[in-house]
């Protein structure tokens, strides 16, 4: 949705200039959630068809973040971005801009802003919020996989897009105080370089930059479920490669890309942990059999202690 055929060449690189030290300030908040150490292991919520496919195929899927079972993530993040933006809006101009983007947002849709897909794991592998969210109310199963080796297999040189690896934040004023700096920038920026022309320039990269932000935090209320997020993020003006799809909501279908562990990581399974809900001879022996049908290497398997309550 660019008009970069109207804009100025000078204008052109000024919407590059406030990515580059909008990028800045993702990456200081990147760094400083890398910073801490790093879970030996981490753990993935799944159901019964969900463990059998991850060990036949040795591939974990990683969903378009707009196909995800609740948008609303989505949404939070940038519905305090927007907050953020009107409360900083002080002028007519910056107003109407405000204004205008949040037509843009509703038109457009944030999801053509960028193509990102993730795979969501866990630092905590027995968590009674995610066996019932996640692993088919308490009858499903957690994988454990080692972290160091997951995480090189998923960072490994060569792989298309950018590729990340991060646990995420549940502080909603760190979330705002980032999209300040971010916002700040945007009003340094366009008072220099402001034309008409260039809106749906500035809109669709202020979109990313708040999306891309956003996709680090979580509303305080998930801080339980500890995620630990395996993040891809593709130019949304190119292809992106080996693209699949599957069922997502009536009349619907969602994106998502494979990644195939095993190829690179055998050893990272771990671990297999059976629910608190399920039939534990019957869910041993298929987890036992899946292992013993479609993987090689020592995984232990132990069931979940938690005394549960459907």
């Amino acid at each position: 949705m660019s008009s970069s055929g109207t804009v100025p060449f000078s204008i052109q690189q000024a919407i590059s200039q406030f990515a580059s030290e909008t990028d800045k300030i993702i990456k200081s908040l990147r760094d400083d959630l890398g910073a801490g150490p790093t879970p030996t292991v981490v753990y993935h919520y799944t159901d019964s068809s969900g463990l059998r496919g991850i060990i036949e195929t040795g591939r974990l899927w990683l969903s378009d973040v707009f196909s995800m079972n609740d948008p609303s993530e989505l949404n939070h993040g940038f519905s305090i971005f927007l907050d953020v933006l009107k409360a900083k809006a002080v002028s007519h101009d910056a107003q109407l801009f405000a204004k205008e983007l949040w037509s843009f947002r509703n038109r457009i849709g944030i999801e053509k802003s960028g193509n990102y897909f993730t795979c969501s794991f866990s630092k905590a592998g027995n968590d009674l919020g995610q066996w019932r969210a996640y692993a088919d109310n308490g009858r499903g199963y957690v994988l454990g996989f080692g972290t160091t080796q997951l995480e090189a297999a998923f960072t490994q040189a060569g792989k298309p897009g950018f590729a990340e690896t991060t646990p995420l934040a549940y502080d909603d004023a760190r979330l705002a105080q980032m999209h300040c700096q971010i916002v700040d920038k945007l009003f340094e920026f366009l008072s220099l370089h402001c034309n008409p022309a260039a809106k749906p320039d500035w809109y669709t990269q202020l979109t990313l930059k708040a999306l891309e932000a956003g996709l680090h935090f979580k509303h305080p209320a998930y801080v339980n479920e500890q995620e630990y997020r395996f993040l891809e993020a593709h130019p949304i003006n190119q292809p992106v490669p080996d693209l699949k799809f599957k069922a997502h909501r009536p009349y619907s279908l969602g994106r998502y890309r494979e990644f195939d562990w095993r190829r690179s990581a055998r050893d990272a399974l771990q671990q297999i942990i059976i629910g608190p809900a399920a039939d534990r001879q019957e869910s041993l022996q298929f987890a036992s059999d899946c292992l013993k049908a479609f993987h090689s290497g020592t995984v232990q398997i132990t069931c979940s202690d938690i005394p549960y309550r459907g």
